[in-house]
């Protein structure tokens, strides 16, 4: 019996365990999509026999059975000779939505593959003629913007993946009993598991949304996209070329974002590096203990202890009390409980402790924050003197571009600098068409105590000086 393509959805959601659970196995076996025709049909087994009627078991297991999820078109490929199974992926993302915790981050390798699909989508505006209408134009435009939707859902995606795994994996660290071992390895792996994201999806993504990434071959995705629309822009298309701004735009509002998360997991990550740091010198005090302790297995039987004077005992007062201490024989120590001593003395000094650690950590959080600050800071003012300069114009006869800017910011800008034209040049070169041509002579300029030498530059070629 075939079941409505609606109606098998709407079940498919109800037993959404069943898909949930085939999620897993994909994720943990790493092998593509392909499930195994006897692991699905465990899972729809056991969802039948949770269902107390009859009839609706059989409802269930007609809409389940696998000829009717392939004549609906939710399946690719179902190979009885092998015996596997593959979904649609726009099912299986479907059904990762409804955890975050399931959702996929984006790889270094993903991400410059649709780094590379906007640069090609550059490549292909730049090589029609742009004219509406034009059927090669229509086309390129239709995937180009294909592409920056594609872009936003994978990148909302991977943010929505990285919330919840920092939120998760945190949360694990934090929670941990150091008196319970079990507690103790999770925490452990999820400080591991931390650095990985951390290293492969955080970062990259960072540097995906980063315009001034420096790019071996074509432009960072988002500065793509900018000339994208600069070039739909100067072809007299101002409607198209806003909408590649709004897209990228909202593209671009996600890495607040990451950088958010990349502030969240970065202590983790640290801790992980001082934990693992503390491990190795333990060890490598302990290895060179025991090679001290394997001397005296000679057979003599000459001496069962080691040297007070070794270097082992020194090596960073690690293992300082060790030796063996000699007292007076008529010291009376009378009757004091040590026990009960040693229990005080821990009652006062693990405070101590405790707060010289908070107080560090704290020390270590407002240090961060200080960065992030100096960092948005900083971001903003490139991001202002970025405007500035679309605004700056420059004539065919202008032979010191430098001398030109240098005006131009110090009029317009609080707190100009001379490194700001520095940017300023760079902003200003990403506009152009042509390249700056240099002058064979050396200007300076000098302002607020600080001096600048360079090249002058113009607009098109000079004679020698």
């Amino acid at each position: 019996m075939i079941v409505s393509t609606d109606k098998t959805l709407i079940a498919m959601i109800e037993k959404k365990d069943v898909f949930l659970d085939l999620i897993d196995y994909l994720d943990e076996q790493q092998e593509g999509g392909e499930v195994p025709l006897s692991f699905y049909y465990e899972r729809v087994r056991r969802a039948i026999q949770s269902v107390e009627q009859e009839r609706d078991q059989k409802r269930l297991r007609q809409t389940l059975d696998i000829d009717n999820l392939a004549h609906s078109g939710l399946l690719m490929e179902v190979d009885r000779h092998r015996s596997v199974m593959v979904f649609q992926p726009f099912v299986i993302e479907m059904f990762r939505h409804f955890d975050r915790s399931r959702l996929r981050e984006l790889s270094s390798e993903q991400l410059e593959v649709l780094r590379s699909d906007l640069n090609n989508s550059l490549k292909r505006l730049q090589e029609c003629h742009i004219l509406q209408g034009d059927e090669e134009f229509e086309q390129v435009l239709v995937v180009l913007f294909e592409r920056l939707r594609n872009a936003h859902a994978r990148i909302k995606q991977n943010v929505l993946s990285l919330q919840g795994q920092a939120d998760h994996l945190s949360k694990v660290v934090e929670e941990q009993d150091i008196a319970d071992l079990e507690q103790t390895l999770k925490a452990k792996k999820a400080l591991e598991e931390i650095n990985q994201i951390y290293q492969k999806h955080v970062l990259p993504t960072l540097q995906f949304l980063n315009e001034r990434e420096q790019i071996k071959t074509g432009f960072p995705a988002l500065t793509a996209v900018e000339e994208i629309a600069t070039t739909l822009q100067k072809a007299g298309m101002p409607s198209v070329s806003q909408r590649v701004l709004y897209a990228k735009n909202s593209i671009r509002a996600y890495a607040k974002d990451i950088e958010a998360i990349r502030k969240t997991l970065e202590r983790y990550v640290r801790q992980s590096a001082r934990q693992r740091h503390q491990y190795d010198c333990i060890e490598s005090i302990f290895n060179k203990l025991r090679d001290e302790v394997l001397t005296l297995h000679d057979g003599k039987l000459n001496s069962k202890y080691l040297d007070s004077r070794l270097d082992v005992f020194n090596y960073g007062k690690i293992f300082a009390g060790l030796k063996k201490m000699r007292f007076d024989a008529r010291l009376e120590w009378g009757d004091i409980n040590h026990a009960q001593c040693f229990d005080e003395h821990l009652r006062v000094a693990l405070p101590k402790l405790r707060k010289n650690q908070e107080s560090e950590l704290a020390r270590l959080d407002r240090q961060n924050d200080d960065r992030y600050q100096q960092e948005q800071l900083l971001m903003r003012r490139k991001q202002h003197i970025q405007v500035l300069m679309e605004s700056c114009e420059i004539t065919q006869d202008e032979t010191d571009v430098h001398q030109h800017i240098h005006g131009y910011l110090t009029e317009r800008l609080d707190d100009y600098a001379l490194p700001d034209l520095l940017e300023g040049l760079g902003w200003l070169r990403s506009r152009l068409d042509t390249p700056l041509k240099p002058r064979f002579s050396l200007n300076r300029i000098r302002y607020q105590g600080h001096c600048l030498e360079y090249f002058p530059l113009a607009l098109k070629g000079m004679t020698h000086d």
